[in-house]
């Protein structure tokens, strides 16, 4: 059984064209889901459908066999965590204070966190290699020092899925290569990873699944370097570029020209 499902999913705003329509695709633990396409096309709009935001205009969405519209926003959150494009700065909290607040979907009603949650901020700090960083106050941080805590924040969840919108925008090349890294790195800890960029080398380095939108709102799903031909990437980013096979890389590489 698959964790997320989407059957013939359809989405519009009120009095405009849909956005995508008969949206079809899954996902399963230990899986990536690269998903590309222009802005404007419904990316971010379909995440915040996943995660019970948005309703769809038509179709359904089920995680691990049951329908979104059934479950509570705190059992969705127990297996779903959303990392959205803009996350708004806490200000003075600090960091370990920060990334506590995702242990709310465990706690009853008015309780404060136990020492078993602080150890699973401890943890994810960790693993992330934050540790340094547990005391600073989360408004004093760098971008990408605030990007790798807000995805700490969704590790600090425990969620099956984590679902990231653009998580590379803004930042510098060696900070894009250590999100990628740690997306591998979540799928091979059986997390499932959704996640959307406007870089087909993204795609092409992480492998797996993705998903493609046309400026129409069509949307394919199929292996990179099955589905990311010269010929589709060009029509739908509307630009000459150039896929080349890099064999010291072991994967194709996208360049504009």
């Amino acid at each position: 059984m698959s964790l997320l499902t989407m059957n013939h999913l359809s989405f519009h705003y009120t009095g405009q064209p849909n956005l995508f329509e008969r949206l079809n695709c899954s996902i399963q633990n230990g899986e990536i889901l690269t998903i590309l396409g222009p802005n404007g096309v419904g990316k971010s709009t379909l995440l915040k459908c996943l995660m019970g935001l948005l309703k769809p205009s038509a179709g359904t969405i089920t995680l691990e066999g049951q329908a979104l519209t059934k479950l509570s926003a705190r059992q969705i959150a127990q297996i779903v965590a959303y990392v959205p494009q803009h996350v708004a700065n806490p200000g003075s909290l600090t960091v370990t204070d920060y990334l506590v607040t995702s242990r709310t979907p465990y706690l009853s009603f008015a309780a404060t966190p136990r020492e078993a949650d602080y150890q699973i901020v401890r943890d994810n700090l960790a693993k992330l290699s934050l540790t340094h960083l547990q005391d600073q106050p989360v408004n004093t941080l760098s971008g990408g020092q605030f990007q790798m805590v807000t995805i700490a924040k969704a590790l600090v969840q425990q969620p099956k899925l984590i679902i990231l919108d653009e998580p590379t925008a803004a930042l510098d090349f060696g900070r894009q290569k250590q999100v990628i890294d740690l997306i591998s790195a979540l799928a091979a800890d059986h997390y499932a990873v959704l996640h959307t960029t406007h870089n087909p080398n993204h795609a092409f380095m992480l492998g797996h699944k993705v998903g493609l939108f046309s400026p129409d709102g069509h949307f394919e799903t199929g292996q990179a370097d099955q589905l990311l031909t010269e010929n589709r990437l060009k029509k739908i980013y509307g630009t000459d570029l150039k896929l080349i096979y890099e064999a010291t890389l072991g994967r194709y590489v996208c360049e504009l020209v």
